[in-house]
């Protein structure tokens, strides 16, 4: 550890801590996380880490284990604050920004699900996210990350966060890369609705409300959050693709909302104007009341249809190709690139 100058604490768990360091002989800030324990899954953070070839993880420098079995990363220093203190500062976030995010979240996914073998991440939560000055998301922890083939470290272990972690998965069961969309579904809860109405909702299991954020980013989330896997996305992809075509529809999409909104609202008010005023016309009244009824009941049977097509369609997709990011081996970092 000489080479590296230990500067301050910047996170501290059960397993172990983060240190912000100075590397005397490059000069640069470095982020060295130290294990007590040197375990399995210390072999599997750095196997991760070296494999991943996208710019939402920190690189990874160095990697070495101590005399007293001490386990220690050293790896890029990821500037900015974590989302949790992000949110707290910020309050509501923009649409548009959430949107992003979204995208980005369900890309990092897509790259880690589409490794071989595929890498399923365990632990998405905001505390694990870093916003960057230029509002880019970072991630910085991949304590939880296991290759599929290997996710029986895992099996009868709690792991994750309450809140964040699927039921099967702090439930010590068989997981997959579901359990990672409900990580996602709930990271953008946070967002949207706040931490606090998230814990409320795992434990009373309510729907979520909608509020200021539009009804196609509500509709994505809840399908993120459903407690059987086999109702959410099966993969990434399903879910990127569900959450753009939300976008997608734009001003059309929001002016058709509106025009059916209006449209309600004039069979109401027609009818109710000649109840109250024109009662010789009471046959028209029923007449709009009628149509009001039928209205609503086929953008019922429309939402319904839709939601059941959704769901076929993104478990079709698990054993095809869908929209697949990347099937290739990602190779390993060469000697050449390590410092």
């Amino acid at each position: 550890m000489e080479r590296y100058k230990i500067l301050k604490l910047l996170g501290e768990g059960g397993t172990g801590r983060v240190y912000l360091a100075k590397d005397m002989r490059l000069g640069r800030l470095v982020a060295v996380k130290v294990l007590d324990q040197v375990t399995e899954q210390f072999q599997e953070e750095i196997a991760v880490l070296q494999r991943q070839s996208f710019m939402m993880l920190p690189t990874v420098y160095d990697a070495w284990e101590e005399d007293n079995r001490m386990g220690v990363i050293v790896m890029e220093y990821v500037e900015g604050q974590n989302l949790k203190e992000y949110l707290l500062l910020h309050g509501q976030i923009p649409e548009k920004q959430i949107y992003e995010w979204g995208v980005r979240l369900g890309k990092f996914l897509g790259e880690l699900h589409n490794m071989h073998p595929k890498v399923l991440y365990c632990d998405l939560k905001p505390e694990n996210i870093m916003v960057q000055p230029d509002k880019t998301l970072r991630l910085v922890d991949v304590g939880a990350a296991v290759r599929f083939q290997t996710e029986e470290i895992y099996r009868n272990k709690r792991v994750g966060t309450y809140g964040y972690a699927a039921p099967e998965q702090w439930e010590g069961k068989a997981v997959d890369e579901r359990a990672d969309i409900y990580g996602l579904g709930a990271v953008l809860y946070a967002i949207t609705e706040g931490e606090e109405k998230l814990k409320t909702r795992v434990d009373s299991e309510h729907i979520m409300e909608r509020g200021s954020v539009p009804v196609g980013m509500v509709r994505v989330i809840k399908r993120c959050l459903s407690r059987e896997k086999s109702e959410r996305y099966a993969t990434a992809e399903a879910f990127l693709a569900d959450w753009k075509r939300y976008k997608k529809a734009g001003k059309a999409g929001i002016l058709m909302q509106r025009v059916q909104v209006w449209t309600s609202y004039l069979f109401l008010y027609a009818a109710v104007y000649i109840i109250w005023y024109r009662k010789e016309y009471l046959s028209s009244a029923w007449r709009f009341l009628a149509g009001y009824l039928l209205l609503k009941a086929a953008e019922w049977i429309y939402q319904k249809h839709n939601e059941k097509w959704e769901q076929k369609k993104s478990v079709w997709c698990r054993g095809r190709e869908c929209g697949k990011i990347s099937s290739d081996i990602l190779p390993a970092r060469s000697e050449a690139e390590q410092p």
